[in-house]
Formats: C-alpha cells, structure tokens, sequence
C-alpha cells in the first residue's frame, strides 16, 4: 500500500509553475507581499524568493520549529487588517476555512494559491464543513453517509471557489496545476468588485 506521508516537496515542480505564472502574470510590478499560511520548511518559497522580487514574506505553521511563529494561519486570515496580497493556503487537507477567511477580510486585488488534500480510502473521503456548507449540505452533515463525500469531492470545489462572488470578488483568472496524485494545486487571482465595502 501506498504511503499517504506528504512533504514539502510533493509535486514541487506542479506547486512552482503555478506560482510562477501568477507571479510573472501579476506581480512583474505590483509588488508582491507573500503569506505563507503552512510555511513548512519553505522549500517553495526559498525556490521563488531567488527567481522573483518578493517585497515581503511572512511564514507561519502549526508545526513548532525555532525561529518561527506557530500558529493557525487560519485565526490570522480571520482578523481584519492583514495587507499581504500573495496568500499560499498549501495545507494537506481541505482550505476552505483559509478560503472563506480570505473572502471575507482580504482587500484585493489577491493572489491565492490553494492545495485540496483529498484523503481517500478507497470510495469513502471526508469533506470539511467548509465544503458541505458550500454544497448546501451542512444541516446534513452529521448524517450524510461517509460514501457521499468522495463522489461530492470535485463538485465541492467549484461550489467553493464560487463562493467569492458572494463576498464581493471578481476571480480574474483561475488555474490547475497538472499532477498526479491525490491532491489539486489552484491558484486564483481576485479582484474586488466596485461595491464590496472596503
């Protein structure tokens, strides 16, 4: 049986060509403030700070290491007043939370790169109650049967990233980065629309 470990380097070259378009695209002038909500051992970020002019980088992670904050990214991207405009939600799991945090307190225009963990057992997966919520699903979520989950797996997606227009964003451009494996690389550009409050 295959390992489900995941590192920092799982599918490097699929999370830095993703990066580097959006980067290249939209911040050869706009200076480019980067978050790094699941910092790890920045195996990407180094990579990307020798190629492009990044004018600041704040990273943090649960994952306790010296010199670092640890922290719930999440929690900071739920508080108003964060400026970053580069926010890179690469967590093993589901980023919905991040997302809908982004959402809600961000001021655009954004760059946001997701990763979608899809923990799979065979046909049985897990959505996070972000998702379900995002489905319409969440009244239903302590009963709907675990073999429902996979088959809403990709739907969830486009219902979540959806969800932007809800908080007054326009998505510019949106991308996948081609792999294999169990997990999906996004990267969204926002722009506010004229009548989100500010």
């Amino acid at each position: 049986m295959a390992s489900s470990h995941q590192s920092d380097n799982s599918n490097l070259a699929a999370k830095l060509a993703l990066r580097r378009h959006f980067l290249k695209t939209y911040h050869a002038k706009e200076a480019a403030h980067v978050f790094d909500c699941c910092q790890g051992s920045q195996v990407i970020w180094s990579q990307l700070r020798r190629e492009f002019k990044i004018a600041s980088y704040w990273g943090v992670d649960l994952k306790p290491k010296k010199g670092r904050l640890k922290i719930d990214s999440t929690r900071v991207l739920q508080q108003p007043g964060w400026t970053q405009n580069v926010i890179d939600v690469d967590v093993y799991g589901s980023p919905w939370a991040h997302w809908e945090a982004i959402l809600k307190n961000g001021r655009g225009p954004l760059t946001v790169f997701l990763t979608i963990g899809q923990n799979r057992t065979g046909v049985v997966s897990n959505l996070s109650r972000a998702a379900l919520v995002a489905l319409g699903l969440g009244p239903l979520m302590r009963i709907l049967p675990k073999g429902f989950h996979n088959s809403l797996g990709d739907l969830s997606v486009s219902y979540c990233l959806g969800r932007a227009t809800e908080f007054g964003w326009t998505c510019v451009e949106g991308r996948e980065a081609i792999c294999h494996g169990n997990a999906r690389y996004i990267g969204v550009r926002l722009a506010p629309t004229s009548g989100r409050g500010k």
